[in-house]
């Protein structure tokens, strides 16, 4: 679908200008009309291909945020009484991603040759996830598609804060431990060699720490390529071993039973999981596709497998609640709540209860470890730089002294 350039004149005469896209130049002209334009001018923007291509690529692809923003818009102008297609051309021309951009333009033709819309978004995985197109589906079949976009836009933004909270909470201990790296190189491997040369050639007698210290220097000076490679080799691998599902569910295994950390991540994963079937239930998907959904949103393949085998259990006829008590990865309270929602048919409102006290809980243990980790860091720093100082000003003042005093022998005679 190509870009019109055009010119146009409003109710009051006023001539505008600018650039839309459409199929031809008589639905630019109808396009205009229903914003109360007429077309004095159009022809095809060529000029700008190059330019327009080069904007398309987008390296980040669409995040979470641009995801509501899209929804929330979404569902602005269809409670407003804007057509579907409209509201695509609208979001189009006034979003700044662009390839999502390029993603509601071929929608768009999608649903002018008599496509749906979930399954014009089906045709994008990346951008629209299996769980967004099927809600969406239920609401065209349903009439309810201002409501549901409404719903989603709510959706991911608390997930995306809950996401952005444990990044956060990532951040401070991933810089302390970059920046005592690099200290560790430029001071071993920079700064102190040519005081341990001095040490050496005045023969002074070496503490274990200055030791300890030297053997670390001269392991810097001589294998750095080979450290950064290591460290660059490590960080790949670790990546690819999470692409890979035979070796994420070791790596998965683990990260549940980080010593401080497995009941954190656990509830991570769980609150996601909560989050996805309230919004599902919600918007009358059926509770075994409901679990299914949310279960393949899920990423963390040793939850996932509980979370099946949950499902699987449903299927055979148990009642949710009881099919996921006694686990580790689901308290009982939470339980009780969920069994409570069943008995009294207001299954959804509960499990949207359940996810909020999972999010509440989750945001107080982020703060809790938070306050714990930065005494700890700041110990550990002070014992790196401590260690560091001593290697080097033990023997120094040891050599000082000595010298001081045979200068001061030497005067004497």
């Amino acid at each position: 679908m190509p870009d019109y350039y055009y010119k146009a004149a409003d109710n009051t005469g006023a001539i505008s200008s600018g650039i839309r896209f459409a199929n031809n130049t008589a639905e630019l002209a109808s396009v205009l009309r229903q914003t109360g334009l007429r077309v004095l001018e159009s022809h095809e923007a060529s000029g700008a291909n190059i330019f327009r291509k080069l904007a398309e690529i987008q390296l980040g692809g669409v995040s979470r945020r641009d995801l509501v923003e899209f929804s929330n818009n979404m569902g602005v102008m269809l409670r407003a009484g804007v057509n579907l297609v409209n509201a695509l051309i609208e979001l189009k021309q006034d979003h700044e991603n662009a390839y999502l951009k390029k993603v509601v333009g071929r929608m768009i033709e999608d649903l002018q040759s008599g496509t749906g819309l979930h399954e014009a978004m089906a045709k994008f995985p990346k951008v629209f996830p299996v769980l967004y197109v099927n809600v969406v589906a239920i609401g065209e079949a349903t009439g309810n598609l201002d409501a549901i976009f409404f719903d989603l836009a709510r959706h991911y933004k608390q997930i995306d804060t809950l996401v952005s909270n444990v990044r956060k909470a990532m951040i401070y201990p991933a810089f302390v431990l970059v920046a005592m790296i690099g200290a560790a190189f430029v001071f071993l491997g920079v700064v102190f060699p040519p005081l341990f040369e001095i040490l050496l050639e005045f023969d002074v007698e070496l503490p274990t720490v200055t030791i300890v210290v030297m053997a670390v220097s001269q392991s810097i000076q001589d294998y750095w390529p080979l450290m950064i490679f290591g460290l660059v080799a490590v960080v790949v691998l670790f990546v690819l071993a999470r692409k890979n599902p035979v070796t994420r569910y070791p790596l998965d295994w683990i990260e549940l039973r980080i010593p401080g950390l497995s009941t954190l991540m656990t509830q991570l994963r769980m609150t996601f999981f909560m989050r996805y079937m309230a919004m599902l239930l919600s918007s009358g998907v059926l509770i075994l596709r409901a679990l299914e959904l949310s279960t393949a949103s899920v990423p963390n393949l040793v939850v996932r497998d509980f979370l099946n085998h949950v499902r699987q259990r449903v299927t055979d006829g148990e009642l949710f609640s009881a099919s996921m008590r006694g686990s580790r990865y689901v308290p009982n309270m939470v339980v009780r709540m969920i069994a409570i929602g069943e008995e009294s048919g207001n299954l959804p409102e509960q499990m949207e209860y359940v996810a909020d006290r999972y999010n509440e809980d989750l945001e107080r243990r982020i703060a809790a470890a938070l306050a714990m980790l930065e005494p700890i860091l700041i110990v550990v720093l002070a014992a790196f730089a401590l260690s560091l100082v001593m290697g080097v000003m033990l023997p120094l003042y040891g050599l000082v002294s000595e010298l001081s005093m045979e200068a001061g022998s030497g005067g004497g005679m």
